[in-house]
């Protein structure tokens, strides 16, 4: 269902060089979104593209009315373009998810419904079955450990990018990562807000078109750089030094 009315439940993807794919992921995210009794829409943010991103989202934003799109000139990063998707949402839920077919949106479906029956904040998908290099699932096991370790946040797969949670929490979040941090600062920000998180297995998919932007030796010490910084601000509000974590 979609309409004119306020949605109840929003979509929030980040899109990078996504022409290969994007048409494709938004049909199918549209025909789920179709079976779903209430008021829904797709929010995505063209992070400065530079392949024909931009015109297709142009072109879906016509076929489709429960999609709007953000866009940006320039390249901000993975985490400004999801923030500024999530901004621009209205629904009182909303769905993280990423933009290259790798998660199934029907999963979201149940994470909702975990986050209505256990009155949850936030309820963050774990991969059953990672679909991804070896290394980059060792890194992902380690980097649970290390989140659990400096944070005491308890959740199998804090970088989960699937994530339902309500929409004014959502929004109200001070994002600052700008890449492969993004989803586990969202729940690391939570945790320290004090926030009711739980957790849902959802199926991890192989990308649907293109190749990762990542580069796992630079990714993984600026991950680490990253936490070590979320680390000393939170330690700098618990203390009443700063406003916000």
């Amino acid at each position: 269902m979609s309409d004119d009315a306020a949605p109840r439940l929003s979509v929030a993807a980040p899109c990078y060089n996504e022409e290969e794919a994007i048409t494709e992921v938004v049909e199918e995210w549209n025909g789920i979104l179709d079976h779903f009794p209430y008021p829904t829409e797709i929010v995505l943010c063209n992070d400065g593209s530079t392949d024909n991103t931009r015109n297709v989202l142009k072109e879906l934003q016509v076929r489709f009315r429960r999609v709007r799109v953000v866009d940006f000139e320039k390249n901000g990063g993975y985490g400004r373009a999801l923030s500024a998707a999530i901004d621009a949402t209205r629904g009182e839920y909303v769905v993280t998810i990423d933009s290259d077919g790798q998660f199934d949106l029907s999963d979201a479906m149940a994470l909702l419904a975990e986050l209505e029956e256990g009155e949850y904040h936030c309820v963050t998908g774990y991969r059953r079955a990672k679909q991804d290099s070896f290394f980059r699932v060792i890194a992902d096991r380690g980097l649970n450990k290390l989140v659990r370790l400096m944070f005491g946040v308890r959740l199998r797969d804090t970088n989960c990018a699937l994530k339902v949670a309500q929409g004014d929490v959502l929004r109200g979040l001070n994002i600052e990562a700008r890449g492969y941090p993004t989803p586990t600062e969202i729940c690391v920000r939570l945790h320290a807000l004090g926030m009711h998180m739980g957790e849902e297995g959802v199926t991890h998919r192989e990308r649907a078109a293109g190749a990762s932007k990542l580069h796992p030796f630079r990714t993984a010490w600026a991950m680490f750089r990253f936490l070590l910084y979320l680390r000393r601000k939170i330690a700098l509000n618990k203390a009443r030094i700063l406003l916000e974590p």
